[in-house]
This record gives structure tokens, sequence and C-alpha cells, in this order.
């Protein structure tokens, strides 16, 4: 019989976005997900619909000591390393191609105890070299009631 592989945790992620020139634009996600502790520190998983077209996305959030990467697959992909005050570079990748991303947090903060905890992230967006949006994400979560 397999186990479980974490702790079921109900998820809301409330995020915001500022792009130059534009109002900020907001969204809130509402899901469940599971908290895994490992030697490293924590790791939450959940899936993320975007569009009720599209397959959800399967995202894996690390956290560990004064870092937290965020990894997404599905259409489009993403790996995102945020420690404050560091600037990381990788591929964004979309059905109609890939272009370089990379982001520089200003903040990254986490707390997990045995009912759930948050992450709060803040950080600037550049895409294809040029600056996208500055966002602001914040994560709460909780140990899922059981039936």
């Amino acid at each position: 019989m397999n186990a479980p592989k974490g702790i079921p945790i109900l998820i809301s992620l409330d995020a915001r976005f500022t792009a130059e020139g534009q109002a900020e634009d907001s969204m809130r996600l509402i899901t469940t997900g599971e908290l895994e502790k490992n030697a490293e520190g924590y790791v939450i998983r959940y899936e993320e619909s975007i569009d009720e077209d599209s397959p959800p996305h399967q995202v894996e959030i690390a956290m560990r000591k004064d870092v937290i990467s965020m990894n997404r697959k599905g259409s489009i992909e993403a790996d995102m390393v945020f420690q404050k005050g560091k600037r990381f570079e990788s591929r964004y990748r979309t059905p109609y191609g890939a272009m370089d991303m990379a982001v520089f947090c200003t903040k990254a903060a986490y707390t997990v105890d045995r009912d759930g905890g948050e992450i709060a992230l803040q950080y600037q967006l550049d895409l294809g070299n040029q600056y996208a949006a500055m966002h602001n994400m914040n994560y709460h979560f909780m140990r899922k009631k059981s039936s």
C-alpha cells in the first residue's frame, strides 16, 4: 500500500502584478495540495489551472533556509529561484516557443508550523531581457481537516 507523500493542505494564493504604465492586476487561486518535510526544508506540490480549456500545471515549491524555488510543468514551464537581493536567469517555455527569463528577488520569506504556514515573494520579472512586471505573491496554506 502506498503512503501519501505529504500532508494534505488547502492553499490560497493572492498575487498582484504591476507592469510599467499599466494598472495593477491581481489573481486569487484556491486549491489543494500537499506539504512534505525533507532533510533540506519543505516542499509544496499542487495543480494550478489557469484556463478551463487547458490541462492543469504541476507546481512544486521548495523552501530551504533563505532560498525558495518554484518549478512549473505543463503547457507553460518555468524554473525560478528566489533569494533576496539575487538575480536568477532561466527560460520561460510556452507552446509558442521559449524566451529568456530573469527574476530579481526583493522578498523571499516563509513560515511553517504544525497547522500550516505562508510564503511571501516579491520580485521583478524580466522576459526577453526586458522588464515585464513587478510581482507580489502571498501563499497561505493549512492542513486539510479530516472528514
